[in-house]
């Protein structure tokens, strides 16, 4: 196996080029090219390096957030900072949740806004990018087919039959919501 695939340095690359946020894309590519290479010579004298060497090569190179420092300029309590930024996404998810309960149309633009806002933000791994995604563009399906559950409810055993499909459809988009940002809160705290 090759080291820059060996998921110990895939975390550690992917970890400072979240932390290297605000950097231009190509310094930031350029940082990790740099490291990707420095580690791959550094683990070169070793047959097949084993997770302890590789460990100790990471560990040489020091912490993602204070090669970030040094590359932003920042002292590392600056960088830090800039995790607020990732609120954006959090907050306009729940509003989609929230609105989508009242204006539905209203809701479908802010889940829009949210997931543009969420592959924006370079704090999650794609697949919690993907898994808020999915999860925007669940609400809409899920009132669309509670709408359907409620007129076939009328159709078939009057109003009072769809009381539970009503019910429903108020509290689904506001549970994905905050499944949703419970989700993405946790995936940001673990890969800090």
């Amino acid at each position: 196996m090759k080291t820059a695939q060996h998921p110990l340095v895939k975390n550690y690359l992917a970890a400072v080029a979240r932390e290297t946020a605000g950097l231009d894309e190509e310094r930031r590519n350029e940082l990790i090219a740099d490291l990707d290479e420095h580690i791959a010579v550094a683990l070169a004298e070793e047959a097949d390096p084993d997770d302890q060497a590789i460990r100790a090569v990471l560990a040489r190179l020091g912490d993602p957030r204070s090669i970030a420092a040094s590359a932003l300029g920042e002292s590392p309590a600056g960088v830090s900072v800039r995790r607020r930024h990732t609120v954006v996404p959090l907050v306009l998810l729940a509003l989609a949740g929230l609105a989508a309960v009242t204006a539905p149309v209203a809701g479908v633009v802010l889940a829009v806004v949210a997931v543009v806002a969420l592959w924006a933000t370079p704090q999650w791994q794609t697949r919690d990018r993907v898994i808020g995604t999915a999860a925007a563009l669940l609400t809409p399906v899920l009132l669309g087919l509670l709408g359907l559950l409620l007129g076939l409810e009328s159709a078939i055993g009057g109003v009072a039959a769809g009381g539970w499909t009503i019910v429903a459809a108020a509290i689904a988009p506001l549970a994905v919501a905050a499944v949703t940002c419970v989700y993405l809160v946790r995936a940001g705290q673990r890969s800090a």
